[in-house]
C-alpha cells in the first residue's frame, strides 16, 4: 500500500497543481508578452508627433493635440513614456512567470518529500526491523545499525 498510496496522492496532487501552474503561468506570461510587445510598439511610433506635427491637431488622445498640447516634442515624450511604462510593467509579469515556475518547483519537492514520509511508515518499520535482525546476528555493528536507523528514519523535525 505504501508505493501505491504515495504514487497515486502524488499523481493527483501533480496533475491538480500541476493544471493550475501551467494555466496560471500562461495567463500571466501572455498578458507579459502582449504588454511588452505593445509598448515595444507605441515606443516605436512615438517618432510620428515629430515627423508630422500637423496630426496633433486631429488627435484627441491623452489629452494631446486639441484638448491638450499640440507640441511634437512633448507628445513623442508622452507616447515614449507609455510605451516604457507598459515594456516596464511586460516585463514585470515575464520576471513574476518564471518565479511562479520556481516556487511551483520548490512546493512541489515539498510535497513529494511529505507525502513519501507519510506513506512510507510501514515500510520504514519493515527496514528498521530487518537491521534489528542483522544486528542480532552480529552481522553489522551497533554504529552502522544507528546510521542506518538515521538515514530511515529521516532527519528530526523539531
Amino acid at each position: 500500500m505504501s508505493d501505491v498510496g504515495s504514487g497515486l496522492i502524488k499523481l493527483a496532487y501533480r496533475g491538480v497543481a500541476g493544471f493550475v501552474v501551467l494555466l496560471l503561468m500562461f495567463v500571466v506570461g501572455v498578458t507579459g508578452t502582449v504588454l511588452s510587445f505593445s509598448g515595444g510598439l507605441i515606443i516605436a511610433i512615438s517618432w510620428i508627433p515629430l515627423a508630422y506635427p500637423e496630426i496633433l491637431s486631429e488627435v484627441e488622445i491623452l489629452a494631446i493635440g486639441t484638448q491638450g498640447t499640440t507640441s511634437p516634442l512633448i507628445a513623442t515624450a508622452l507616447i515614449l513614456l507609455v510605451g516604457i511604462v507598459l515594456m516596464a510593467v511586460g516585463f514585470l509579469f515575464l520576471v513574476f512567470t518564471y518565479f511562479i515556475g520556481k516556487g511551483a518547483i520548490q512546493i512541489d519537492k515539498q510535497l513529494s518529500s511529505a507525502v513519501d514520509r507519510t506513506f512510507s511508515g510501514s515500510d520504514r518499520i519493515s527496514k528498521l526491523e530487518r537491521l534489528a535482525a542483522l544486528r542480532e546476528r552480529g552481522i553489522i555493528t551497533e554504529s552502522e545499525f544507528e546510521q542506518e536507523k538515521e538515514r530511515i528514519l529521516g532527519p528530526k523535525v523539531e
